[in-house]
C-alpha cells in the first residue's frame, strides 16, 4: 500500500490565464480582419461582375446595343460620348433609368461617361449645364426630365469650332419620350413599357453620326397632306427623326433625278400614278449602289406604272382585300404575324398583331431563277393569319370563298427586295434595299400601334446598313400588388425596427461572453 501510494504523481496546478494574451491576440485578429476587409472591397471595386436578377432581365442590354458600345464608330473616338442625366432624383423613373444608363457607361470601355444632375438641388450646376447648351435647347432644358447626349470631338477645338458642331453632334431626349402608355379599360392612360435602350441607342449613334440623313418623301403622288397634325407624314416624321433621319417632300414631276444626298425615297399611299418618265427617274435611282425604298401603299388606288415597277423586282401588289368571316361577320382588321429571317423584324420575330384599315395582299416571289439571274432577291416580311383569304370581289356586300377567284393559303402584306449580294462582304455595303406593305392606314396617328412603330423603325435601320441597332424593342413594366392590412405593416415595422436589430445584439453577447469564459 505504501509503494503504491509513493508511485503516485500528483497532477500538475493549472496554468493561470494569461489575459494580456488573449487580449494581444483578439487585437491582432481584429487588425487582420479589418485588413482582409479592406482588400476584398479593393479586389471586389475593380474587379466585379453585375448581374440583373430581374424575371425578364430588364436591365440588361440587348445583344444590338452591346454591338453598338464594342463598334469601331464609337472605340476609335478620342473624345468619350457624354450624357448628362438630368433627371430629379424624386422622379418615378429615376430608379429605372440610372441602372441601364449605368450599363452603357460599363460596357463602353470608357467611351461613354455618365454626368448625373438633379436641377432642383444641384442649381449651380443647373446654371452651368443652361450655359453650354442653352444656346440650342433653350426651349427644351429642364422643362421635362431629359438626356442631354454630347458627341463633340477635340478638346483643343476653339469655341466657335465648337458652336458650329453643336447642332450636328448634339442630341437631347426627354424621359416622357422613353414611356411607352396605353388606355386601360378605365379609359385611363398608363405606362406599360419603357422604350429606354432603343431611344439611348439611337441618339447615341445620331449623335456619333452628326448631320442627319436626308429621305424624300414624294408628295405630289400622294393624298398625304405634308404638315398636317393627324397625316402619316407626322408620324414618319417622328420617326425617322429620332433616328437622325430628315425627311424631306419632293414632287418627282419637277426633277430630273433624284437628289445625290438621298439615303432614301418614301412613296406613302400613292393617289396617282407614275408617269413614264417617273419610272425612269424612280429606277435609275433604283440602280444606284445603296439605294434605298420605302412604299406603303393604299389599296384603293391602282397605279399600273409603279405596279409594274414592283412586278419586275418581285413584288406584285394584287387587287384584293384580306378578310376573314367568324360567327357569321366579316372581319377586315387582319391578324398578321412577323416572319424570321434577315433580322429585319428583330424582337417583333412571329408575334401576331392587328392591322387595321385596308389591307391586300402580295405576291412574292421568293428565290425566282429570273430574279436571282438579275442578282434579286425577295422576301415576306407579314403575313396574315391562317383563316384570312384574299377576296377579290370585295365590294359586294358578305363576300365569302371563292377557290377559283379568290387568294389562299399564306397571304404577305409586307416583303423585302434585296438587289445585289449582300452575302459578300466587299459588295455587301453598295446592295439596294426596298421595303414595300400593303397598306398605309397603319399610319394613322390614331391607329398606330407600338409594334407597327418598332416596324418602321427597324426595317429603316436596315435599309440604312444600320444592322446593329435592330432588334431593340420596348421593356414592359411589370406590376406586383403586396396587400397588407394596417396591423400587418406594423408588425413588419416592429421586426425590421426591433426585433431584428435587438436578435442579432443577443447572438453578439452570447458569442462575446462565450469566447470571454
Amino acid at each position: 500500500m505504501a509503494d503504491s501510494d509513493s508511485n503516485f504523481e500528483m497532477a500538475p496546478p493549472p496554468r493561470p490565464i494569461k489575459r494580456l494574451g488573449l487580449g494581444v491576440r483578439s487585437v491582432l485578429q481584429l487588425i487582420f480582419a479589418f485588413l482582409s476587409l479592406i482588400c476584398i472591397s479593393y479586389l471586389a471595386s475593380q474587379h466585379f461582375e453585375r448581374k440583373d436578377l430581374t424575371k425578364n432581365h430588364v436591365f440588361t442590354l440587348s445583344e444590338a446595343t452591346q454591338n453598338l458600345l464594342a463598334s469601331a464608330r464609337l472605340q476609335d473616338r478620342e473624345d468619350p460620348v457624354k450624357i448628362i442625366a438630368a433627371i430629379r432624383k424624386t422622379s418615378p423613373h429615376y430608379g429605372r433609368l440610372r441602372p441601364i444608363v449605368e450599363e452603357y457607361e460599363r460596357l463602353s470601355n470608357g467611351k461613354v461617361k455618365i454626368d448625373y444632375l438633379d436641377p432642383i438641388r444641384d442649381g449651380d450646376r443647373a446654371l452651368e449645364i443652361m450655359n453650354n447648351y442653352g444656346d440650342i435647347l433653350a426651349d427644351k432644358l429642364f422643362e421635362d426630365d431629359l438626356f442631354i447626349i454630347d458627341a463633340r470631338q477635340g478638346a483643343g477645338a476653339t469655341q466657335e469650332e465648337k458652336n458650329t458642331a453643336i447642332t450636328s453632334h448634339l442630341r437631347y431626349l426627354r424621359v416622357n419620350d422613353l414611356l411607352v402608355k396605353a388606355t386601360d379599360a378605365n379609359k385611363q392612360r398608363r405606362i406599360i413599357g419603357y422604350q429606354d435602350e432603343v431611344l439611348i441607342s439611337s441618339m447615341i449613334q445620331s449623335a456619333i453620326e452628326g448631320t442627319p440623313r436626308i429621305m424624300y418623301l414624294v408628295e405630289d403622288k400622294s393624298d398625304v397632306e405634308v404638315g398636317a397634325a393627324d397625316s402619316p407624314w407626322l408620324v414618319l416624321t417622328e420617326a425617322l427623326q429620332k433616328q437622325n433621319i430628315l425627311l424631306l417632300p419632293i414632287k418627282i414631276s419637277q426633277i430630273d433625278a433624284i437628289p445625290k444626298n438621298a439615303e432614301g425615297v418614301v412613296i406613302v399611299a400613292p393617289e396617282y400614278d407614275f408617269e413614264t418618265k417617273e419610272i425612269e427617274i424612280l429606277t435609275n435611282y433604283w440602280n444606284r449602289p445603296a439605294s434605298s425604298i420605302i412604299a406603303y401603299l393604299d389599296p384603293s388606288t391602282r397605279p399600273v406604272n409603279l405596279r409594274a415597277f414592283f412586278r419586275k423586282n418581285g413584288v406584285t401588289p394584287r387587287d384584293d382585300r384580306i378578310i376573314r368571316t367568324r360567327n357569321g361577320r366579316t372581319e377586315s382588321q387582319v391578324l398578321a404575324t412577323f416572319t424570321s429571317g434577315l433580322g429585319i423584324n428583330g424582337s417583333l420575330e412571329s408575334k401576331s398583331v392587328p392591322f387595321e384599315g385596308r389591307v391586300s395582299s402580295l405576291e412574292v416571289r421568293e428565290g425566282a431563277e429570273d430574279l436571282v439571274t438579275n442578282g434579286i432577291q425577295c422576301y415576306s416580311l407579314i403575313e396574315a393569319a391562317p383563316g384570312f383569304w384574299g377576296e377579290t370581289d370585295y365590294k359586294k356586300p358578305n363576300p365569302k370563298y371563292d377557290d377559283n377567284s379568290d387568294e389562299s393559303g399564306v397571304l404577305a402584306i409586307g416583303a423585302a427586295v434585296i438587289r445585289g449580294n449582300a452575302n459578300d462582304d466587299k459588295t455587301a455595303a453598295n446592295v439596294s434595299k426596298m421595303i414595300i406593305l400593303s397598306t398605309s392606314d397603319f399610319l394613322d396617328p390614331k391607329r398606330l400601334g407600338n409594334e407597327q412603330l418598332d416596324f418602321v423603325k427597324n426595317s429603316t435601320h436596315w435599309l440604312l446598313g444600320r444592322e446593329d441597332l435592330m432588334g431593340i424593342g420596348p421593356r414592359g413594366v411589370e406590376r406586383r400588388k403586396l396587400n397588407l392590412i394596417k396591423s400587418e405593416v406594423s408588425f413588419l415595422h416592429n421586426i425590421v425596427v426591433f426585433f431584428i436589430p435587438a436578435g442579432l445584439f443577443v447572438i453578439a453577447m452570447m458569442v462575446w461572453n462565450t469566447r470571454r469564459a
